[in-house]
């Protein structure tokens, strides 16, 4: 029998969050059709690493924290879906939005830690994780910054719904670095 690889599953995962937060970013453009098999793609690998945990036994890395960092990489990308349906909030609030290119910068750094998950084995080989959170804030400067504009009179109103999801989106990112963290942690 040939033993799942769950580094890969995540792997494949982030890379699917990558494509999703580009798109809702306005890094590329994706039809409705190739958002579709994006989620179907998402829900397939979460649905056969469920399977895969419950069957396997798994020292050192516990099930639960694998489990929850799928499905945080899963809802980044539910998210970056809601954005990418929100047209009129989306060109308003995240192309002309410096917050929009954090969350992809942060999208790719979330996909190079989670290559780091194979190779992990000592403390000194773990991502860089002062410099995400460094973006992160940097995030958040630039969605205030964004706030404030709208409520000062300077972007229309239709742009507050793409504000706020685009915030939503980077606090998904967020959340799956921190379960990612919670992988590396029981790895180490």
């Amino acid at each position: 029998m040939v033993k799942y690889n769950y580094f890969e599953t995540l792997e494949l995962l982030s890379d699917c969050v990558v494509t999703a937060v580009g798109a809702a970013c306005g890094e590329a453009t994706v039809d409705g059709k190739a958002i579709s098999e994006l989620r179907k793609s998402c829900d397939k690998r979460i649905c056969e690493l469920e399977d895969a945990l419950f069957s396997d036994f798994l020292p050192p890395l516990e099930r639960d924290n694998i489990a929850a960092c799928a499905h945080a990489l899963s809802r980044v990308v539910d998210q970056a879906i809601e954005l990418i349906g929100n047209t009129e909030g989306r060109s308003a609030g995240c192309k002309a939005n410096e917050e929009g290119a954090v969350c992809v910068r942060l999208s790719r750094e979330l996909q190079a830690s989670i290559a780091l998950l194979r190779r992990i084995r000592k403390p000194d080989e773990i991502p860089d994780i002062q410099g995400y959170r460094a973006l992160l804030r940097e995030g958040r400067d630039a969605h205030n910054t964004m706030l404030r504009k709208l409520h000062t009179g300077m972007l229309p109103r239709s742009a507050a719904q793409g504000i706020i999801l685009t915030g939503r989106l980077r606090a998904e990112l967020s959340h799956s670095f921190d379960e990612l963290v919670e992988v590396m942690l029981g790895n180490i």
